[in-house]
């Protein structure tokens, strides 16, 4: 079918698609997630010596953006775009991964294959296109129709090199899953935990319910410890970081500009001007700006503090002048109020206010951004000429120090900005950074110091050792706690007595199951099976340490699962557990496949070599 349409191809559209396969595992964190300022290269990156275009990655990212900004007129974060970047950049490298693997195998996709693809699994972005639905609805019929249609033969044909590379890298997922194996015990395991439902009885002390008990270890403690255990205590590879900023917030300038704003804004309605028309073409609120910036009846205290005061305050008809709150300056027109009951089983009556408004944020103006970006600049060209240190005092500007940090800790005067660290880790001392920017600033930095890897100073480590300290002295008096308490059950107490008498708290769970985990003791492993192990009603567990404290269990009830259902449910039991193998499986293969592959990119500069 596929050679006839090819034949008869109508130069009557060009169709740009951007077709992302939502398959197991694609977008893998690569820790590459942007192009550094002022970079020059070719291409977005290679990988395996392939290229990645700036234009393909370009598209990509673009797609994501505005799929994340949807209607919305709000601008995302840069620590947000940041985080899109890389989505691009690991969604291209597992895209052409494993279009590569598909060469190695000399995996092919037929025009059978694409036929009957398009066929019983129409993409998403047929399914969302108008002409192949019907009152909204995807429509099969009218699909199939377009497919056997001859005039139609342009959009298939556009398609086709989309469809047969997904098809391709949905045959090297079934290469990489068809040896998994499940066997008859595993189908019969997996339906026995599923079904398999316990109500326990339980006491349970967990080290939080201590902590104000134990105080903090002293310094001498810690240093005693620290000494003892001179060996255990290593730092990894640090770096001291010099930050220059230019800060990118709004001015006073910028408030008073807003302010003039919504000024004019109250003149143009107290002139005679449509509220409504007002709102919808000038304010930032975007949940009321589509309704004229109608904010329907509220009742007092419902809305922050000088807007709530002015709302309560205003005639009916009246348009405010410009009030300021954290959210900017609004400027309000009252509708009126009116009296009703509070609620349905409050007959209370409270007094409310209709109110429409429109909102000017605050924003850093186009000025103050490219001042900012004008001082940082000239900061990076001083530095490169005169010093950094010279550069920061001839232009007044603070050098901040950071504190020694490891790679993957966060350094919160960047923002938590972990491509800052990535940066430092991979320069020599006294390098000087490109220009980079957070939300609020552009920085530039310096690396200051290398700290090596070795053994730690007490001072490093003090506040570590006195935490760790304290978690033990909680979890021995958890322990110490509930041994007490099962050494009077183990004496004919019963547990719900024992409990009582040390004043500690009897819980009855619901029915669980292995699966949904357990009340006060999650889904840990170790609480969820000691529980499970108990076989007789009554039966009481041996303490029990887990994570977050010590625990004894209480057997209440066990419903075994019902065998004559095990066949009925056989078939869809043993496709979850093969999906969920299959699912591990293709995560190993495409873990291992990406520590053996070059990746370079120069959307950060990063190196991953075999």
């Amino acid at each position: 079918m596929f050679e006839a349409l090819r034949k008869m191809i109508l130069p009557i559209i060009i169709i740009v698609l951007f077709f992302f396969l939502g398959m197991i595992v694609l977008q893998w964190g690569l820790d590459i997630t942007r192009r550094g300022p002022g970079a020059n290269f070719d291409a977005a990156g290679m990988v395996n010596g392939e290229e990645i275009s700036w234009s393909t990655f370009q598209r990509t990212y673009s797609n994501l953006y505005q799929n994340e900004r949807g209607d919305s007129d709000e601008d995302i974060p840069i620590s947000r775009t940041q985080q899109l970047e890389g989505q691009a950049w690991d969604q291209l490298v597992g895209e052409l991964l494993l279009r590569q693997q598909a060469d190695k195998y000399n995996i092919v996709a037929t025009d059978d294959d694409v036929y009957l693809y398009l066929r019983s699994n129409p993409p998403a972005y047929l399914r969302q296109a108008a002409e192949f639905q019907t009152d909204g609805q995807f429509d099969y019929q009218k699909y199939m129709s377009y497919m056997a249609d001859p005039q139609a033969a342009g959009l298939w044909a556009s398609i086709e090199p989309v469809v047969r590379a997904d098809i391709r890298k949905i045959k090297v997922q079934q290469l990489v899953t068809e040896a998994v194996h499940v066997s008859e015990f595993e189908v019969k395991q997996a339906f026995l935990d599923a079904m398999e439902t316990i109500k326990v009885g339980m006491v349970n002390v967990r080290s939080s319910s201590l902590y104000e008990t134990v105080p903090v270890p002293e310094k001498e403690e810690a240093r005693e410890y620290f000494d003892s255990h001179r060996e255990d205590f290593t730092v990894e590879e640090r770096v001291v970081l010099d930050i220059v900023k230019s800060s990118k917030q709004a001015t006073e300038f910028d408030e008073e500009r807003a302010r003039i704003t919504a000024q004019e804004i109250q003149d143009s309605a107290n002139a005679g001007a449509d509220f409504a028309d007002l709102a919808m073409r000038w304010s930032d609120d975007v949940g009321s700006s589509a309704n004229g910036g109608d904010l329907g009846w509220f009742a007092s205290g419902r809305m922050v503090g000088p807007f709530d005061s002015a709302a309560f305050a205003m005639k009916e008809g009246e348009v405010s002048s410009p009030i300021k709150t954290r959210f900017g300056w609004h400027v309000l027109k009252h509708f009126g109020y009116k009296n009703e009951a509070k609620s349905q089983s409050d007959p209370a009556v409270v007094k409310k206010a209709h109110v429409a408004h429109v909102l000017i944020k605050t924003r850093a103006s186009i000025e103050t951004i490219d001042q900012a970006w004008n001082q940082i600049d000239q900061f990076h060209m001083l530095a490169g000429e005169e010093g950094f240190d010279a550069a920061a005092d001839e232009l007044e500007l603070e050098v901040i120090r950071t504190d020694p940090h490891i790679a993957q800790s966060r350094i919160m005067q960047l923002n938590g900005d972990q491509e800052a660290l990535e940066w430092a880790f991979s320069n020599e001392l006294g390098a000087i950074s490109e220009i980079r920017e957070t939300d609020n600033d552009y920085y530039v930095i310096r690396l200051a110091e290398k700290v090596p890897a070795g053994l730690a100073e007490f001072e490093d480590v003090e506040s570590d050792i006195q935490k760790e300290l304290r978690t033990e002295k909680l979890m021995r008096l958890c322990r110490d706690t509930i041994n007490v308490l099962h050494k009077k059950v183990q004496k004919g107490t019963t547990l719900t007595k024992a409990a009582e008498e040390l004043e500690l708290k009897y819980d009855i769970s619901q029915s669980i199951s292995r699966a949904g985990g357990m009340p006060q003791v999650g889904s840990d492993p170790k609480a969820v099976g000691a529980a499970f192990a108990l076989t007789t009603v009554g039966q009481i567990s041996e303490p029990i340490e887990y994570s977050a404290g010590t625990v004894v269990f209480e057997l209440l009830q066990k419903d075994t699962p019902d065998l004559t259902l095990y066949n009925d449910k056989h078939d869809s039991v043993f496709t979850a557990v093969v999906d969920f193998k299959k699912r591990r499986a293709y995560t190993d293969w495409f873990e291992h496949l990406i520590a053996q592959s070059e990746i370079i990119s120069n959307v950060t500069g990063e190196v991953r070599r075999r």
